[in-house]
């Protein structure tokens, strides 16, 4: 029925002749319409198969009636659930909203940690460098493991004004700020392990002070190799660094001279912790217990033996003075000794008469 070269006005003049003959013709085509006899023939055909194929009228009822009870009836809201099913539902989602936020602040909070290992003063993530260093001294509970976690953060701040120096190496085009923050926080890191070493050392724990001066010594040699690489205020603000240093040093090797003095400490504390005693050093006693080696004896001499108390045989008498063969001469000595003189009384012999048993003799 469509061929080529037919325009649009035309098609629509077919669809409106064939939809006007099907509404004329419920049945078959006309004699004289043989143009859309087939047409009208297919759609007899489909008419006829949907009324013996097709729902009866019962069923056809039956099928409104519930598509209009269906369009009747609202869909369900959340203010018809139950109280209890909003509140765990609810619950749910805050509990899953709770552990998203957890695990993004974990996540940012671990990569910021790996990105500030390597920051220097001035950088923006300096700060969170710093607050990682506090919480792993918040972790830690021995002082003398606090001590040297001190040290380590001082010995930390001189590696950053090296690598700051190494970045500009011309002193005037380096961050002062930078040098500065790490001038100070130097300071507070070493003046704080010293007053917890120094503590420890000053109560006999000689090993403490060895590493505190060993430490002060070779970081006060770091100072002095940078401090002529600095721009001026900042190479004034190392001396200052470097003076703190020496003292420490110094304190050091004072408090590890009086180890063994009866006072170690005069009793005052000051920003380097425990002051050395002022006054002479009085050796402390020797302590109550301890060994001392015995004194040889000269040659030809008789070696001191405890003396022993044995009973005599009966009949027997033991005089002073007198020895038996082969045996040493006891010493006089400290306590009480035993002396035997004069014979011994023999002791008299008891006889015991028999006792007859029944059933035996005598």
């Amino acid at each position: 029925m469509v061929g080529k070269g037919i325009t649009p006005l035309r098609r629509h003049r077919q669809r409106e002749h064939f939809a006007r003959a099907v509404d004329a013709h419920p049945g078959s085509a006309p004699v004289d319409d043989e143009e859309l006899a087939d047409e009208l023939a297919v759609v007899a055909l489909l008419r006829k198969a949907a009324v013996t194929t097709g729902p009866d009228d019962e069923a056809r009822a039956r099928m409104r009636a519930r598509v209009l009870g269906a369009a009747a009836t609202p869909p369900a809201t959340k203010l018809d659930l139950p109280k209890q099913e909003r509140r765990t539902g609810a619950r749910g989602r805050l509990a899953v909203a709770l552990a998203a936020a957890l695990c993004l602040v974990f996540s940012l909070a671990g990569m910021s940690l790996l990105l500030s290992r390597d920051a220097l003063p001035g950088d923006p993530l300096y700060g969170v460098k710093r607050t990682a260093e506090s919480a792993s001294l918040g972790l830690t509970f021995d002082e003398r493991s606090k001590g040297y976690k001190r040290l380590e953060f001082a010995a930390a701040r001189v590696t950053e004004l090296e690598t700051l120096v190494e970045r500009y190496p011309e002193p005037e085009g380096g961050p002062l700020g930078g040098y500065l923050t790490a001038l100070t926080d130097f300071d507070a890191d070493a003046a704080a392990g010293s007053r917890v070493l120094t503590a420890l050392g000053s109560n006999s724990d000689q090993r403490a002070l060895e590493d505190l001066g060993d430490w002060a010594a070779s970081h006060a040699t770091r100072l002095t190799g940078l401090r002529g690489l600095l721009p001026g205020t900042a190479a004034d603000r190392a001396g200052t660094s470097l003076d703190l240093v020496e003292r420490i040093a110094e304190r050091a090797s004072a408090l590890r001279d009086r180890m063994n003095c009866l006072t170690v400490t005069s009793g005052q504390v000051d920003q380097l912790g425990p002051v050395p005693a002022a006054d002479g050093c009085q050796e402390r006693p020797a302590e109550p217990g301890t060994s001392t080696s015995a004194t040889p004896t000269a040659p030809g001499s008789t070696a001191v033996v405890e003396p022993t108390t044995s009973r005599d045989a009966p009949g027997t008498t033991s005089e002073p003075g007198s020895e038996s063969p082969g045996t040493a001469t006891p010493s006089a000595t400290p306590g009480p000794t035993t002396t035997t003189t004069g014979p011994l009384l023999p002791l008299p012999t008891l006889t015991l008469p028999s006792l007859p048993l029944p059933g035996l003799g005598g």
